[in-house]
């Protein structure tokens, strides 16, 4: 039996994907695992800092029945990777055949993981957002930079407030969007952007109250997506209604990791499951004016769908990409 794994590189990927291939692909893969038809356990971390070394990294499998793709993405982060040139977060991911084990592909998972990481609140405020004309985004790095961009390919949007504590953060964050369709507004507090926003997305590092519920208009639809808390606990037990993307991994990490913690969150405080939304075995937004609060959790699914997709297209074009004979 033929061994030989392809070995793909990040520029390959780009290639071969693109922002609504991987847009498609979250709104699908959601809508099968909501259907039963992916196998994906909880996501395991290694806390490396434990023994001194400082960083982690997680192991995320799954298995696509609908495209019979199997495999796994091992993404991380490591603290000093920024002093020698390499992104903080650093992904690669596994494919294996699901009869026989054997490798398929190592891909470098960098560009998956960021755009399907964009793409998540993107269909997600497709689903559940009442308005969508002026979103607010609360810190301006790289992942907050994919999330608009895959919200602008999908949504209306007329205005984007940005809240940053660098103000140079913020204009290299315009400056990525040169023919944006939508206005800009620099904000100077937090509050500021907040107020009258009809999406509030948060997408930082910090473990801060970075929104208040007062701050909130009727139909507001709040989104996080750092691994610590972004809001206040009122945003979270105030809101209409809460829902994600993945109930058990939503109350180990995230925004409301603490509140589970209190015992003041559960599985069953999360109305909507975006996935059973797209099943059709729940309702998303039912009112207009309801505030919901949606924390953007991530699963490793979606890079293996993606990835997939990415393998699927090389072996179909026929390019000679470098191939290693897993037997020698």
């Amino acid at each position: 039996m033929d061994q030989k794994a392809f070995i793909i590189g990040n520029e390959t990927v780009k290639k071969y994907l693109n922002v609504d291939d991987v847009i498609k692909c979250t709104e699908d893969t959601w809508r099968w695992y909501g259907e039963g038809k992916v196998v994906m356990p909880s996501k395991i971390t290694t806390d490396m800092e434990k023994v001194g070394v400082p960083g982690w990294f997680n192991s995320m499998p799954a298995y696509i029945g609908p495209t019979d793709v199997a495999g796994i993405k091992v993404v991380g982060g490591y603290e000093h990777n920024r002093e020698i040139g390499l992104p903080f977060i650093k992904a690669n991911i596994l494919l294996t055949d699901s009869r026989t084990g054997v490798l398929r592909a190592l891909l470098n998972g960098d560009y998956i993981n960021d755009l399907r990481t964009g793409a998540q609140p993107a269909v997600m405020a497709k689903l559940l957002a009442a308005k969508t004309d002026v979103v607010t985004v609360i810190g301006t790095g790289l992942m907050a930079y994919y999330s608009l961009l895959c919200m602008s390919r999908i949504l209306n949007i007329r205005e984007v407030r940005l809240c940053d504590i660098y103000e140079a953060a913020k204009d290299r964050f315009i400056d990525r969007f040169p023919d944006a369709p939508f206005r800009f507004v620099k904000c100077a507090s937090n509050e500021e952007g907040c107020r009258g926003a009809d999406i509030v997305m948060t997408v930082t590092n910090a473990n801060a109250d970075l929104v208040e519920y007062p701050w909130l208009k009727k139909g507001a639809l709040v989104m996080t997506m750092g691994s610590f808390r972004e809001t206040s606990f009122d945003v979270v037990m105030k809101a209409d209604k809460r829902a994600t993307d993945h109930v058990g991994q939503s109350l180990h990490r995230g925004n409301v990791k603490e509140l589970a913690e209190m015992g003041k969150i559960t599985a069953d405080s999360f109305e909507v499951v975006v996935p059973d939304v797209l099943a059709g075995k729940c309702a998303g937004r039912t009112n207009a004016d309801d505030i919901i609060f949606a924390q953007v959790i991530g699963t490793g699914m979606l890079d293996v769908a993606c990835a997939g997709l990415v393998l699927q297209r090389i072996e179909e074009s026929g390019e000679d990409v470098f191939r290693y004979d897993m037997t020698r």
